[in-house]
């Protein structure tokens, strides 16, 4: 996994995938909220079901969800929070971080430096009432706790969202 640091502006701390070594396995993924073709909640979605399960087989503190936003424009700390809450995400397990990059050109370099990921910007033309859209990914990553890729499914949004949580965990309790 690659190693980066990122503010979660949910808990005002700087997250670091150095922290969850040798202590957590991690999801991660990366995502907007005005996503408009419902790649992003799919995406959220595998890894909210992935917390459901660490946190009712009783390891949750075992576990690091990273939902890295490359829209840090529009996704700032109270749009983060009310898009968890609209997920079903369980910000209160302590195991849930959203990451927001402080500008577009600092996750956009992150991205594309760490992941090889290329964001770009452009027009939302069919679109009501976005300014601007993404073309993105539909990648996660499961990272064992020594920060070793276990699993990459670049077709993280169709996935079997079964699968991932077995993956997740037989990684976490394997």
């Amino acid at each position: 996994m690659p190693e980066f640091t990122v503010p979660d502006p949910i808990t005002g701390e700087d997250i670091s995938t150095t922290d969850f070594e040798e202590e957590r396995t991690i999801l991660w993924t990366s995502f907007y909220t005005n996503c408009p073709d419902g790649v992003c909640p799919a995406l959220i979605l595998r890894l909210r079901r992935a917390q459901e399960v660490a946190v009712e087989g009783g390891y949750g503190d075992a576990a690091a969800f990273l939902a890295h936003t490359f829209d840090p424009e529009r996704d700032t700390a109270d749009v983060l929070r009310e898009y968890a809450r609209q997920q079903g995400v369980n910000l209160d397990a302590d195991n849930w971080h959203f990451l927001r990059p402080e500008s577009y050109e600092a996750g956009q370099e992150l991205l594309e430096e760490q992941f090889g990921l290329v964001i770009e910007k452009r027009p939302a033309e069919d679109l009501e009432n976005l300014e601007y859209q993404f073309p993105h990914y539909g990648l996660i990553l499961l990272v064992n706790e020594r920060g070793i890729v276990e699993r990459a499914y670049p077709n993280g949004a169709s996935v079997d969202v079964e699968i991932v949580e077995n993956d997740f965990q037989q990684v976490v309790t394997g």
